[in-house]
Protein backbone atom coordinates (compact mmCIF):
# COMPACT_ATOMS: atom_id res chain seq x y z
CA UNK A 1 0.00 0.00 0.00
CA UNK A 2 2.82 2.42 0.90
CA UNK A 3 4.59 1.96 -2.47
CA UNK A 4 1.33 2.39 -4.33
CA UNK A 5 0.50 5.51 -2.32
CA UNK A 6 3.93 7.00 -2.96
CA UNK A 7 3.69 6.27 -6.68
CA UNK A 8 0.31 8.01 -6.80
CA UNK A 9 1.83 10.95 -4.92
CA UNK A 10 4.72 11.31 -7.39
CA UNK A 11 2.52 10.86 -10.47
CA UNK A 12 0.07 13.42 -9.11
CA UNK A 13 2.82 15.98 -8.51
CA UNK A 14 4.31 15.35 -11.95
CA UNK A 15 0.96 15.78 -13.71
CA UNK A 16 0.18 18.94 -11.72
CA UNK A 17 3.61 20.39 -12.54
CA UNK A 18 3.28 19.45 -16.21
CA UNK A 19 -0.19 20.97 -16.45
CA UNK A 20 1.03 24.12 -14.72
CA UNK A 21 4.03 24.35 -17.05
CA UNK A 22 1.80 24.03 -20.12
CA UNK A 23 -0.44 26.81 -18.81
CA UNK A 24 2.58 29.04 -18.24
CA UNK A 25 3.71 28.39 -21.81
CA UNK A 26 0.48 29.87 -23.15
CA UNK A 27 0.91 33.36 -24.67
CA UNK A 28 -1.77 34.67 -22.29
CA UNK A 29 0.47 33.77 -19.32
CA UNK A 30 3.69 35.53 -20.28
CA UNK A 31 5.18 38.66 -21.80
CA UNK A 32 8.14 37.07 -23.54
CA UNK A 33 9.70 33.81 -24.75
CA UNK A 34 9.74 30.94 -22.27
CA UNK A 35 11.45 27.58 -22.74
CA UNK A 36 9.84 24.34 -21.59
CA UNK A 37 12.62 23.86 -19.03
CA UNK A 38 12.02 27.30 -17.51
CA UNK A 39 8.24 26.76 -17.51
CA UNK A 40 8.65 23.36 -15.82
CA UNK A 41 11.13 24.91 -13.37
CA UNK A 42 8.67 27.67 -12.43
CA UNK A 43 5.75 25.25 -12.05
CA UNK A 44 7.87 22.91 -9.91
CA UNK A 45 9.06 25.78 -7.74
CA UNK A 46 5.44 26.86 -7.24
CA UNK A 47 3.85 23.51 -6.43
CA UNK A 48 6.82 22.48 -4.27
CA UNK A 49 6.39 25.89 -2.54
CA UNK A 50 10.04 26.75 -3.09
CA UNK A 51 10.25 30.21 -4.63
CA UNK A 52 13.35 29.90 -6.80
CA UNK A 53 12.66 31.81 -10.03
CA UNK A 54 14.31 32.01 -13.44
CA UNK A 55 11.94 34.76 -14.63
CA UNK A 56 11.00 37.94 -12.78
CA UNK A 57 7.48 36.94 -11.63
CA UNK A 58 5.76 40.38 -11.46
CA UNK A 59 7.30 41.60 -14.73
CA UNK A 60 7.45 38.53 -16.96
CA UNK A 61 4.13 36.87 -16.13
CA UNK A 62 0.72 38.38 -16.84
CA UNK A 63 -2.15 38.42 -14.35
CA UNK A 64 -3.29 35.05 -15.72
CA UNK A 65 0.22 33.65 -15.29
CA UNK A 66 0.36 34.91 -11.72
CA UNK A 67 -3.00 33.27 -10.98
CA UNK A 68 -1.62 29.98 -12.34
CA UNK A 69 1.44 30.28 -10.10
CA UNK A 70 -0.66 31.20 -7.06
CA UNK A 71 -2.98 28.24 -7.68
CA UNK A 72 -0.01 25.89 -7.86
CA UNK A 73 1.35 27.38 -4.62
CA UNK A 74 -1.98 26.83 -2.85
CA UNK A 75 -2.22 23.31 -4.25
CA UNK A 76 1.28 22.53 -3.08
CA UNK A 77 0.79 24.19 0.30
CA UNK A 78 -2.35 22.32 1.30
CA UNK A 79 -1.37 19.24 -0.65
CA UNK A 80 -3.21 17.86 -3.65
CA UNK A 81 -3.59 14.58 -1.78
CA UNK A 82 -5.57 16.37 0.95
CA UNK A 83 -7.87 18.07 -1.54
CA UNK A 84 -8.28 14.99 -3.73
CA UNK A 85 -8.90 12.87 -0.65
CA UNK A 86 -11.78 15.09 0.46
CA UNK A 87 -13.24 15.13 -3.04
CA UNK A 88 -13.04 11.38 -3.55
CA UNK A 89 -14.37 10.75 -0.07
CA UNK A 90 -17.48 12.66 -1.11
CA UNK A 91 -17.79 10.30 -4.06
CA UNK A 92 -17.08 7.29 -1.80
CA UNK A 93 -14.36 6.03 -4.09
CA UNK A 94 -11.29 6.57 -1.92
CA UNK A 95 -9.49 3.46 -0.79
CA UNK A 96 -5.92 4.70 -0.59
CA UNK A 97 -6.24 8.39 0.29
CA UNK A 98 -6.80 7.91 4.05
CA UNK A 99 -3.44 6.17 4.39
CA UNK A 100 -1.76 8.82 2.22
CA UNK A 101 -3.19 11.73 4.20
CA UNK A 102 -2.26 10.05 7.47
CA UNK A 103 1.35 9.61 6.33
CA UNK A 104 1.73 13.38 6.23
CA UNK A 105 0.71 13.91 9.85
CA UNK A 106 2.23 12.29 12.94
CA UNK A 107 0.06 10.22 15.26
CA UNK A 108 -2.87 10.47 12.86
CA UNK A 109 -4.96 7.36 12.23
CA UNK A 110 -6.36 6.79 8.72
CA UNK A 111 -9.90 6.76 10.11
CA UNK A 112 -9.42 10.33 11.29
CA UNK A 113 -7.78 11.43 8.03
CA UNK A 114 -10.73 13.01 6.23
CA UNK A 115 -11.95 14.88 9.29
CA UNK A 116 -8.45 16.24 9.78
CA UNK A 117 -8.08 17.07 6.07
CA UNK A 118 -11.19 19.24 6.28
CA UNK A 119 -9.63 21.01 9.24
CA UNK A 120 -6.47 21.62 7.22
CA UNK A 121 -8.52 23.43 4.58
CA UNK A 122 -10.37 25.39 7.29
CA UNK A 123 -7.17 26.47 9.07
CA UNK A 124 -5.62 27.45 5.75
CA UNK A 125 -8.63 29.56 4.79
CA UNK A 126 -8.85 31.32 8.17
CA UNK A 127 -5.14 32.08 8.50
CA UNK A 128 -4.70 33.20 4.91
CA UNK A 129 -7.84 35.36 5.11
CA UNK A 130 -6.51 37.08 8.23
CA UNK A 131 -3.16 37.57 6.52
CA UNK A 132 -4.80 39.04 3.42
CA UNK A 133 -6.84 41.49 5.50
CA UNK A 134 -3.83 42.66 7.52
CA UNK A 135 -1.53 43.00 4.53
CA UNK A 136 -4.25 44.84 2.61
CA UNK A 137 -4.31 47.43 5.38
CA UNK A 138 -0.52 47.70 5.21
CA UNK A 139 -0.24 47.88 1.42
CA UNK A 140 -3.09 50.41 1.17
CA UNK A 141 -0.59 53.03 2.34
CA UNK A 142 1.52 52.43 -0.76
CA UNK A 143 -0.85 51.31 -3.53
CA UNK A 144 -4.37 51.90 -4.87
CA UNK A 145 -6.97 49.53 -3.32
CA UNK A 146 -7.11 47.07 -6.24
CA UNK A 147 -3.30 46.71 -6.37
CA UNK A 148 -3.04 46.56 -2.58
CA UNK A 149 -5.54 43.68 -2.58
CA UNK A 150 -3.67 41.79 -5.33
CA UNK A 151 -0.36 42.14 -3.51
CA UNK A 152 -1.96 41.17 -0.19
CA UNK A 153 -3.53 38.00 -1.60
CA UNK A 154 -0.33 36.85 -3.31
CA UNK A 155 1.99 37.64 -0.38
CA UNK A 156 -0.32 36.15 2.27
CA UNK A 157 -0.84 32.84 0.47
CA UNK A 158 2.82 32.64 -0.50
CA UNK A 159 3.93 33.35 3.08
CA UNK A 160 1.61 30.83 4.76
CA UNK A 161 2.42 28.16 2.17
CA UNK A 162 6.11 28.96 2.70
CA UNK A 163 6.54 29.53 -1.03
CA UNK A 164 8.47 32.79 -1.29
CA UNK A 165 7.02 33.88 -4.63
CA UNK A 166 6.33 37.60 -4.65
CA UNK A 167 4.61 40.18 -6.82
CA UNK A 168 7.49 42.53 -5.99
CA UNK A 169 10.68 42.14 -8.01
CA UNK A 170 12.85 42.77 -4.94
CA UNK A 171 10.74 40.45 -2.75
CA UNK A 172 10.01 42.46 0.42
CA UNK A 173 13.17 44.58 0.50
CA UNK A 174 11.13 47.75 -0.04
CA UNK A 175 9.28 47.03 3.23
CA UNK A 176 12.38 46.38 5.33
CA UNK A 177 11.55 49.30 7.61
CA UNK A 178 7.81 48.56 7.92
CA UNK A 179 7.32 46.68 11.22
CA UNK A 180 3.68 45.83 10.48
CA UNK A 181 4.41 44.10 7.15
CA UNK A 182 7.40 42.29 8.65
CA UNK A 183 5.51 40.97 11.68
CA UNK A 184 2.47 39.83 9.67
CA UNK A 185 4.61 37.95 7.15
CA UNK A 186 6.77 36.46 9.92
CA UNK A 187 3.66 35.15 11.72
CA UNK A 188 2.28 33.66 8.50
CA UNK A 189 5.59 31.91 7.81
CA UNK A 190 5.80 30.50 11.34
CA UNK A 191 2.18 29.30 11.35
CA UNK A 192 2.66 27.58 8.00
CA UNK A 193 5.90 26.00 9.19
CA UNK A 194 4.56 24.66 12.49
CA UNK A 195 2.48 22.00 10.78
CA UNK A 196 -1.27 21.42 10.74
CA UNK A 197 -1.08 18.83 13.51
CA UNK A 198 0.42 21.43 15.86
CA UNK A 199 -2.09 24.07 14.74
CA UNK A 200 -4.90 21.62 15.48
CA UNK A 201 -3.64 20.99 19.02
CA UNK A 202 -3.24 24.72 19.65
CA UNK A 203 -6.80 25.28 18.39
CA UNK A 204 -8.10 22.53 20.69
CA UNK A 205 -6.21 24.08 23.62
CA UNK A 206 -7.69 27.54 22.95
CA UNK A 207 -11.15 26.04 22.53
CA UNK A 208 -10.92 24.18 25.84
CA UNK A 209 -9.75 27.28 27.72
CA UNK A 210 -12.58 29.39 26.27
CA UNK A 211 -15.14 26.74 27.24
CA UNK A 212 -13.79 26.63 30.79
CA UNK A 213 -13.81 30.43 31.14
CA UNK A 214 -17.39 30.72 29.88
CA UNK A 215 -18.50 27.94 32.23
CA UNK A 216 -16.77 29.54 35.23
CA UNK A 217 -18.72 32.79 34.69
CA UNK A 218 -22.10 31.08 34.94
CA UNK A 219 -23.80 31.20 38.36
CA UNK A 220 -23.50 27.76 39.84
CA UNK A 221 -23.06 26.21 43.23
CA UNK A 222 -20.37 23.92 41.92
CA UNK A 223 -16.97 24.89 40.60
CA UNK A 224 -16.62 23.91 36.91
CA UNK A 225 -14.36 20.92 36.44
CA UNK A 226 -11.25 21.71 34.46
CA UNK A 227 -10.29 19.08 31.93
CA UNK A 228 -6.53 18.86 31.75
CA UNK A 229 -5.22 19.40 28.24
CA UNK A 230 -1.84 17.89 27.45
CA UNK A 231 0.11 18.80 24.37
CA UNK A 232 1.64 15.82 22.60
CA UNK A 233 5.40 15.29 22.69
CA UNK A 234 5.44 16.15 18.99
CA UNK A 235 3.81 19.55 19.52
CA UNK A 236 5.99 20.42 22.52
CA UNK A 237 9.09 19.48 20.53
CA UNK A 238 8.03 21.51 17.48
CA UNK A 239 7.31 24.63 19.53
CA UNK A 240 10.56 24.27 21.47
CA UNK A 241 12.84 23.72 18.46
CA UNK A 242 11.10 26.45 16.47
CA UNK A 243 11.69 28.97 19.25
CA UNK A 244 15.33 27.91 19.72
CA UNK A 245 16.16 28.06 16.00
CA UNK A 246 14.51 31.46 15.49
CA UNK A 247 16.26 33.01 18.50
CA UNK A 248 19.64 31.46 17.68
CA UNK A 249 19.40 32.50 14.03
CA UNK A 250 18.35 36.02 15.00
CA UNK A 251 21.28 36.50 17.40
CA UNK A 252 23.90 35.10 15.01
CA UNK A 253 22.67 37.02 11.95
CA UNK A 254 22.53 40.26 13.94
CA UNK A 255 26.03 39.59 15.27
CA UNK A 256 27.61 38.87 11.88
CA UNK A 257 25.79 41.54 9.85
CA UNK A 258 25.45 44.40 12.36
CA UNK A 259 28.46 46.26 10.98
CA UNK A 260 28.55 44.60 7.57
CA UNK A 261 25.57 44.48 5.19
CA UNK A 262 23.33 46.06 7.88
CA UNK A 263 25.65 48.96 8.68
CA UNK A 264 23.49 51.50 6.79
CA UNK A 265 20.29 50.38 8.55
CA UNK A 266 18.74 52.02 11.58
CA UNK A 267 18.77 50.02 14.82
CA UNK A 268 15.12 49.01 14.40
CA UNK A 269 15.79 47.94 10.79
CA UNK A 270 18.76 45.83 11.91
CA UNK A 271 16.60 44.05 14.47
CA UNK A 272 13.72 43.52 12.03
CA UNK A 273 16.05 42.36 9.25
CA UNK A 274 17.82 39.89 11.55
CA UNK A 275 14.52 38.47 12.82
CA UNK A 276 13.02 38.22 9.33
CA UNK A 277 16.13 36.55 7.86
CA UNK A 278 16.11 34.09 10.78
CA UNK A 279 12.49 33.08 10.14
CA UNK A 280 12.36 33.01 6.33
CA UNK A 281 14.85 30.13 5.82
CA UNK A 282 12.29 27.86 7.52
CA UNK A 283 11.27 27.58 4.67
CA UNK A 284 9.64 30.53 2.96
CA UNK A 285 12.08 32.40 0.73
CA UNK A 286 10.99 36.00 1.17
CA UNK A 287 13.85 38.37 1.91
CA UNK A 288 14.16 41.95 3.11
CA UNK A 289 17.91 42.26 2.44
CA UNK A 290 20.18 41.54 -0.53
CA UNK A 291 21.59 38.06 0.09
CA UNK A 292 24.51 38.66 -2.27
CA UNK A 293 25.86 41.15 0.31
CA UNK A 294 25.75 38.78 3.30
CA UNK A 295 28.96 37.45 4.81
CA UNK A 296 29.97 33.80 4.24
CA UNK A 297 29.34 33.13 7.94
CA UNK A 298 25.74 34.36 7.68
CA UNK A 299 25.15 32.41 4.46
CA UNK A 300 26.42 29.28 6.21
CA UNK A 301 24.05 29.82 9.14
CA UNK A 302 21.12 30.34 6.78
CA UNK A 303 22.12 27.20 4.85
CA UNK A 304 21.85 25.21 8.08
CA UNK A 305 18.43 26.74 8.83
CA UNK A 306 17.27 25.93 5.27
CA UNK A 307 18.53 22.36 5.63
CA UNK A 308 16.63 21.90 8.89
CA UNK A 309 13.50 23.55 7.49
CA UNK A 310 10.11 23.56 9.19
CA UNK A 311 8.08 20.96 11.04
CA UNK A 312 6.33 17.76 9.90
CA UNK A 313 2.80 17.90 8.52
CA UNK A 314 2.96 21.52 7.38
CA UNK A 315 3.80 23.58 4.32
CA UNK A 316 7.54 23.81 5.02
CA UNK A 317 10.33 21.66 3.61
CA UNK A 318 13.79 20.59 4.80
CA UNK A 319 14.67 17.56 6.88
CA UNK A 320 12.30 18.98 9.55
CA UNK A 321 13.00 20.38 13.01
CA UNK A 322 12.09 17.20 14.91
CA UNK A 323 14.34 15.07 12.70
CA UNK A 324 17.39 17.26 13.22
CA UNK A 325 16.72 17.70 16.93
CA UNK A 326 16.20 13.97 17.49
CA UNK A 327 19.53 13.15 15.83
CA UNK A 328 21.22 15.80 17.98
CA UNK A 329 19.60 14.39 21.12
CA UNK A 330 20.72 10.88 20.18
CA UNK A 331 24.34 12.06 19.96
CA UNK A 332 24.02 13.83 23.32
CA UNK A 333 22.44 10.83 25.05
CA UNK A 334 24.98 8.44 23.51
CA UNK A 335 27.89 10.54 24.79
CA UNK A 336 26.22 10.61 28.21
CA UNK A 337 26.12 6.81 28.17
CA UNK A 338 22.35 6.42 27.81
CA UNK A 339 20.93 3.57 25.78
CA UNK A 340 17.71 5.42 24.97
CA UNK A 341 16.70 8.94 23.93
CA UNK A 342 14.40 10.83 26.29
CA UNK A 343 12.37 13.95 25.55
CA UNK A 344 9.89 15.70 27.86
CA UNK A 345 9.98 12.71 30.24
CA UNK A 346 9.12 10.32 27.42
CA UNK A 347 11.29 7.66 25.80
CA UNK A 348 11.56 8.06 22.03
CA UNK A 349 11.31 4.81 20.07
CA UNK A 350 14.42 3.37 18.44
CA UNK A 351 12.58 3.34 15.11
CA UNK A 352 12.09 7.11 15.24
CA UNK A 353 15.76 7.68 16.13
CA UNK A 354 16.98 5.41 13.32
CA UNK A 355 14.65 7.14 10.86
CA UNK A 356 15.95 10.58 11.87
CA UNK A 357 19.60 9.57 11.43
CA UNK A 358 18.81 7.88 8.11
CA UNK A 359 17.07 11.00 6.79
CA UNK A 360 20.07 13.17 7.68
CA UNK A 361 22.54 10.78 6.03
CA UNK A 362 20.46 10.32 2.87
CA UNK A 363 19.72 14.03 2.47
CA UNK A 364 23.35 15.05 3.03
CA UNK A 365 24.50 12.46 0.48
CA UNK A 366 21.92 13.58 -2.07
CA UNK A 367 22.84 17.23 -1.59
CA UNK A 368 26.55 16.50 -2.01
CA UNK A 369 26.03 14.47 -5.20
CA UNK A 370 23.77 17.15 -6.70
CA UNK A 371 26.28 19.87 -5.84
CA UNK A 372 29.12 17.78 -7.29
CA UNK A 373 27.32 17.27 -10.61
CA UNK A 374 26.52 20.98 -10.95
CA UNK A 375 30.03 22.30 -10.23
CA UNK A 376 31.60 19.67 -12.50
CA UNK A 377 29.25 20.16 -15.46
CA UNK A 378 28.31 23.85 -15.34
CA UNK A 379 31.50 25.80 -16.02
CA UNK A 380 29.69 29.06 -16.74
CA UNK A 381 27.90 29.06 -13.41
CA UNK A 382 31.14 28.26 -11.61
CA UNK A 383 32.86 31.18 -13.36
CA UNK A 384 30.09 33.56 -12.27
CA UNK A 385 29.49 32.33 -8.73
CA UNK A 386 31.53 31.06 -5.80
CA UNK A 387 31.20 27.42 -4.70
CA UNK A 388 29.47 28.67 -1.53
CA UNK A 389 26.81 30.52 -3.54
CA UNK A 390 26.13 27.44 -5.67
CA UNK A 391 25.93 25.25 -2.55
CA UNK A 392 23.52 27.80 -1.06
CA UNK A 393 21.27 27.44 -4.13
CA UNK A 394 21.37 23.63 -3.92
CA UNK A 395 20.39 23.60 -0.23
CA UNK A 396 17.69 26.22 -0.90
CA UNK A 397 16.15 23.99 -3.57
CA UNK A 398 16.22 20.85 -1.42
CA UNK A 399 14.80 22.71 1.57
CA UNK A 400 12.09 24.17 -0.73
CA UNK A 401 13.09 27.61 0.56
CA UNK A 402 13.71 29.82 -2.47
CA UNK A 403 16.38 32.09 -1.00
CA UNK A 404 19.20 32.88 -3.41
CA UNK A 405 22.24 35.10 -3.78
CA UNK A 406 20.86 36.06 -7.19
CA UNK A 407 21.81 35.93 -10.84
CA UNK A 408 24.86 37.73 -12.21
CA UNK A 409 23.33 37.95 -15.70
CA UNK A 410 19.65 38.78 -15.13
CA UNK A 411 17.97 41.13 -12.68
CA UNK A 412 15.62 40.07 -9.88
CA UNK A 413 15.89 36.31 -10.45
CA UNK A 414 17.56 33.43 -8.61
CA UNK A 415 21.05 32.13 -9.25
CA UNK A 416 19.41 29.16 -11.00
CA UNK A 417 18.78 31.43 -14.00
CA UNK A 418 22.54 31.27 -14.68
CA UNK A 419 22.57 27.45 -14.72
CA UNK A 420 22.64 25.36 -17.89
CA UNK A 421 19.76 23.02 -18.74
CA UNK A 422 21.23 20.02 -16.89
CA UNK A 423 21.79 22.02 -13.71
CA UNK A 424 18.24 23.39 -13.85
CA UNK A 425 16.82 19.87 -14.04
CA UNK A 426 18.97 18.86 -11.08
CA UNK A 427 17.47 21.77 -9.14
CA UNK A 428 14.00 20.64 -10.26
CA UNK A 429 14.66 17.14 -8.89
CA UNK A 430 16.01 18.63 -5.67
CA UNK A 431 12.80 20.58 -5.18
CA UNK A 432 10.61 17.53 -5.82
CA UNK A 433 12.63 15.23 -3.55
CA UNK A 434 12.72 17.94 -0.90
CA UNK A 435 8.94 18.19 -1.08
CA UNK A 436 8.02 14.49 -0.96
CA UNK A 437 10.89 13.44 1.34
CA UNK A 438 14.24 11.85 0.62
CA UNK A 439 13.46 8.80 2.77
CA UNK A 440 10.22 8.16 0.86
CA UNK A 441 12.10 8.31 -2.44
CA UNK A 442 14.86 5.98 -1.23
CA UNK A 443 12.35 3.52 0.23
CA UNK A 444 10.43 3.40 -3.04
CA UNK A 445 13.57 2.94 -5.17
CA UNK A 446 15.00 0.14 -3.01
CA UNK A 447 12.75 -2.88 -2.63
CA UNK A 448 12.22 -3.87 0.99
CA UNK A 449 13.37 -7.33 2.05
CA UNK A 450 10.50 -9.67 2.92
CA UNK A 451 12.67 -11.91 5.10
CA UNK A 452 15.80 -10.88 6.99
CA UNK A 453 18.57 -13.48 6.83
CA UNK A 454 20.55 -13.90 10.07
CA UNK A 455 24.33 -14.30 10.22
CA UNK A 456 26.80 -14.79 13.09
CA UNK A 457 27.86 -11.58 14.85
CA UNK A 458 31.44 -10.42 14.38
CA UNK A 459 33.67 -7.59 15.60
CA UNK A 460 33.91 -4.48 13.42
CA UNK A 461 36.38 -1.75 14.35
CA UNK A 462 35.15 1.84 13.97
CA UNK A 463 36.55 5.24 14.95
Amino acid sequence: MERRAFLLLIVGYFLAILFGALLLLLPVSRRGPLSFTDAFFTATSAICVTGLIVKDTPVFFTLFGKVVILTLIQLGGIGYITLAGIFLHRLRRSLIFPEMIAQGFPELKPGFAFFFARRVVLYTFLIESAGIALLFLAFSKYFPPHLAFQHAVFQAISAFCNAGFSTFSDSLMSFRGDPFVNIVVILLIILGGLGFYVLNEIAEFIKMRSVFKSASKRPSSEEPSRKIFRFSTHTKAVLTWTFILIVAGFVLILLFEFNNSFRQFTTSEKILASLFQSVTPRTCGFNTVDFSLLTPATLSIIMLLMYIGGSPGGTAGGVKTNTFALAFLWIFHYLKGYKNVYLFKRRISDVAVEKAILILILSATYLFLSYLIIISSDKRALSLHSPLEIAFEVVSAFGTVGLSTGSRIFSYVSLSADFNVLSKWIIILLMIVGKVGVLSVATYMIERAKVEIGFPEDRYIVG
